[in-house]
């Protein structure tokens, strides 16, 4: 497949009403993802302790992770359309049905069994999502949409987080899992009319090969081509530093410093406000920020921020900091995935996309290891200050990747 198979973006102001539509259904959504994970776990918490709630993790989180090496596949294969629309509507069927179950038994293997459905779904569904965009906007346009993606991305939790909580700690988990059902039908009724305009990929000897033989075309692209592996590894730097000082880093610092518990909703509140704001400005002045502050300017930002804010003396000037981090954040994350959907092979976008989103998923658990045994045998701070070294390769890598033209494809 070429280029020229992929329908050139709507330039139109329709186009930008589809962008919108598409994105007002993918925010539902998130919302909708929030309370679900919210709500079972908090559920398994209540119905069977730590246990259940490691059961219900594992059943969300390894079917996810395992259904995105082949999302990308069937997204190149069949198109993102297509993927969606049927991932989603399945989503629906299942979520409706296990709403009416909990309502006469709530029990842990309902929560396990939805949990796995539903994570290895939006697994298939992941890639094809990050490849929409190049395919409804044009060039110029790419890095204001991704911002504007990154917006929605940002307020989901806000809303969703205390919504689900609530709903299940009132007993109402039929409630809560109705609701995301509902999320996912204006979802899909968003979906449906913005994505109409684009055309599946055409049926060619390569779409009839196997899934299980293409769904290492990720790897096989960053072996070829050294500007996309310059952008992976910038953004895999970033993704492992984060992941454990904003996860299980932040209450261990608080109960180190003795700052409570409160603290750390304070944080990643101040942290989100700033990324949200970022993307905000990023979607109002689009491509007037030039590509090297957004991509390597905010990478060299989250590097020394993060640097910083395990040095600050006190709780505000924390939340300061993480203010700033979050704003960094919002400029480097859309520049990011905008720079890595222009530089991939457009007949192999999904599987470029779905490797992106592995990283930043697969990556957590490996950086709670290794910088957790480095927290026990020290302290959190000085396992903080490990991870915030890790983060300087973010900038180098990038600004190397700036310095390689894009392959031809």
């Amino acid at each position: 497949m070429t280029q020229t198979q992929i329908r050139p973006p709507d330039r139109t102001a329709t186009g930008w009403t589809r962008v919108a539509l598409l994105l007002a259904g993918q925010g539902t959504s998130l919302v909708g993802d929030q309370v679900f994970f919210i709500a079972v776990v908090w559920a398994a918490a209540e119905l069977g302790g730590t246990a259940a709630v490691t059961w219900v993790t594992l059943a969300e989180s390894v079917p996810r992770a395992l259904a995105m090496i082949f999302g990308g596949a069937v997204c190149d294969a069949f198109g993102p359309r297509a993927v969606l629309l049927r991932t989603t509507g399945v989503r629906i069927g299942v979520l409706a049905v296990a709403s009416v179950v909990a309502l006469s038994a709530g029990t842990v293997p309902l929560l396990v069994a939805v949990a796995a459905v539903e994570g290895a779904l939006l697994g298939l569904g992941t890639p094809s999502f990050g490849s929409l965009m190049p395919r409804m906007v044009p060039p110029a346009a790419l890095g204001r949409a991704n911002s504007m993606r990154t917006m929605v991305g940002r307020f989901a939790p806000i809303v969703g987080s205390p919504f689900g909580a609530w709903l299940v700690a009132t007993g109402h988990l039929a409630v809560a899992l109705a609701v995301v059902c509902a999320g996912c039908a204006v979802s899909l009724g968003c979906l449906l009319p913005a994505t109409r305009a684009l055309t599946p990929p055409p049926s060619t000897t390569a779409v009839r090969v196997p899934l299980w033989r293409r769904s290492g075309d990720g790897l096989v692209l960053l072996r070829h081509d050294r500007r996309l592996r310059m952008l992976f590894l910038s953004s895999l730097c970033l993704d492992v530093a984060f992941a454990w000082p904003m996860n299980p880093g932040l209450p261990a610092v608080m109960l180190d410093r003795g700052w409570g518990v409160a603290g750390v909703g304070i944080l990643i509140a101040c942290w989100a406000v700033g990324a949200l704001a970022s993307a905000g400005l990023g979607a109002l002045l689009g491509d007037r920020i030039p590509v090297r502050i957004r991509l390597v300017g905010g990478a060299a930002g989250i590097a020394v921020l993060l640097s910083v804010m395990i040095l600050a003396p006190t709780l505000p000037l924390m939340a300061a900091v993480a203010a700033a981090l979050g704003f960094c954040s919002g400029q480097n994350g859309p520049a990011a995935v905008t720079l890595y959907q222009q530089a991939a092979p457009p007949d192999r976008l999904g599987a470029a996309m779905a490797l992106v989103a592995l990283s930043g998923i697969g990556c957590a658990p490996l950086a709670y290891a290794v910088v957790g045994v480095v927290a026990g045998l020290t302290s959190p701070t000085v396992a903080w200050t490990v991870s915030a070294v890790v983060a300087f390769g973010g900038p180098v890598a990038a600004a190397r990747a700036l310095r390689i033209p894009p392959a031809s494809y």
